[in-house]
């Protein structure tokens, strides 16, 4: 079973995503828990507990050569979901597909392939399906089309079948019934895919299909309070597009139409008026549209986005946990990788390194948003721990090892001023400030000198003496297990001529 189960949803091997379970809240569904990645292989001990219900097991679905062999659309629900609706959509567009009930009560619908695809056709393929399934705002993994470097983990997917024989993260059957794990290896077996490309995403057509996708969706499931007015004034852009002579006429139509309860005449006044004194663009990263959104078709529609400068989305923040932290986020599902805080601090830098990394250009926006964008990024981001050897501690540990066992070794306390090092008993001495200024400034070190001086006390138990006849002031630590070399010159045979 193991064996099937992980060859299913194999991804990254070097890491993975841990969840611990809290309390409830009281809702029956959602649970209150942290979740972080672990830097650490992914062991059939690991599969094992968690089809046993030991530990729950998250599994990064990128890999390092930036394929993968599932991916999945990710619907956060925490109300009373309904899975058979779902389901009986997918029938309906006769997509390969598989839905499970998520562990916070909505659905992971999963697309499976017998043979790895790039994680870049995964995410495309998904995104046309989540919108016209109507979840254009629910998360596609892998969420990255590629990961930069051998630090990057991506992000992780809670699997299914935790506690695998009384389960309630299950799949269902297509009649809408919980399958068991040996049911669901056989879904598995029926839906995979060996081309993901010949995948078709039919849409129906309808009055609306020369213009934004999302306008389709809000039409045919009807408009709630609290979205009637951005989904309305969003119309109007399309109705001025289409219908320049009488767009006033059709908004009016779509509000009767498209509304699960119309809006006032007064508040259909006062966005005609809008309309009326301004040419506006689409409101693509409001709701209810953002939910909706296909941005890839709705730039091919003739009254779509089209060459519109739309703000890209900005997901999944992770703080590498260093003195100096870095970054990595997704824009658009491309990954980005950020240095320093101040990248997240000034629009223009943020933009500076979109345009050298992806090869795009976000438009700027107010102040006011982007400090409202940037907020919510660090206020839902989730800190990973710097892979092993390069927190800040472990490479002033290993410039320090280097500093005293690579560099020229000195005969006695006084030629310390120079720099280098002297050791003797047992012990490597050398001068701070000739290790801070001429050594660790070549490598670009950014931690200050005091706090340097201090974090080889605190953490790399240096200690301090005065030495020689002159009382020179230096650092001692314990001499490092590496043998210190010693120059020796070639020597060659004679020859005899």
């Amino acid at each position: 079973m193991i064996e099937r189960f992980k060859n299913i949803f194999y991804g990254l091997d070097r890491a993975h995503g841990v969840t611990l379970v809290g309390e409830s809240n009281g809702d029956g569904n959602k649970v209150k828990g942290k979740s972080f990645v672990k830097r650490e292989p992914v062991t059939d001990e690991l599969w094992q507990k968690h089809l046993d219900g030991a530990d729950s097991l998250g599994i990064i679905p990128i890999n390092d050569d930036n394929k993968c062999k599932w991916g999945c659309i990710d619907i956060d629900s925490y109300a009373e979901f309904d899975h058979k609706k779902l389901i009986n959509k997918i029938k309906q567009f006769q997509l390969p597909l598989v839905v499970c009930r998520s562990k916070s009560g909505g659905a992971h619908v999963f697309l499976f392939t017998e043979d790895y695809v790039s994680a870049g056709l995964m995410q495309d393929k998904l995104n046309e399906i989540r919108s016209v399934l109507g979840y254009g705002g629910s998360e596609v993994f892998p969420k990255q089309r590629e990961l930069k470097s051998k630090d990057d983990t991506g992000n992780f997917l809670n699997l299914p079948y935790f506690n695998c024989g009384q389960t309630t993260r299950y799949a269902f059957m297509e009649d809408g019934e919980a399958a068991s794990i040996d049911a669901f290896f056989e879904l598995y077996e029926r839906y995979k895919q060996q081309d993901i490309k010949t995948i078709e995403v039919k849409r129906p057509e309808t009055p609306y299909s020369d213009g934004p996708p999302c306008i389709e969706l809000m039409a045919e499931n009807k408009i709630g309070e609290g979205g009637r007015n951005n989904a309305l004034f969003h119309y109007g852009v399309y109705a001025k597009q289409k219908w320049p002579d009488n767009w006033k006429s059709k908004v009016i139509v779509f509000n009767e139409t498209a509304m699960q309860q119309p809006l006032s005449d007064t508040e259909v006044n006062i966005i005609t008026k809008q309309h009326d004194k301004k040419e506006w663009g689409y409101k693509c990263n409001d709701q209810p549209m953002c939910s909706l959104c296909d941005k890839k078709l709705c730039k091919k529609r003739k009254f779509g986005i089209g060459q519109e400068p739309v703000f890209p989305s900005l997901t999944d923040l992770q703080v590498v946990n260093l003195e100096e932290p870095y970054y990595y986020m997704n824009v658009d599902g491309d990954r980005l990788y950020l240095d320093s805080a101040k990248h997240l601090a000034n629009q223009v830098l943020f933009q500076e390194e979109c345009i050298k990394q992806l090869r795009i250009n976000p438009p700027t926006v107010k102040v006011g948003d982007w400090k409202k964008v940037t907020t919510a990024l660090l206020t839902n981001a989730e800190i990973t721990e710097p892979a092993e050897g390069t927190s800040t501690k472990d490479i002033l540990n290993n410039y320090l090892e280097d500093y005293c066992v690579n560099r020229i070794q000195k005969d006695d306390y006084e030629d310390l001023r120079n720099g280098g090092t002297y050791t003797k008993d047992g012990f490597h001495h050398f001068v701070f400030d000739n290790f801070f200024n001429n050594y660790l400034s070549r490598k670009h070190w950014r931690v200050p000198y005091q706090r340097t001086s201090q974090m080889l006390k605190d953490d790399l138990n240096c200690t301090t003496k005065r030495v020689g006849k002159t009382k020179l002031s230096v650092f001692a630590v314990a001499r490092f297990d590496k043998k210190t070399e010693t120059y020796k010159p070639k020597t060659f045979k004679k020859e005899n001529y």
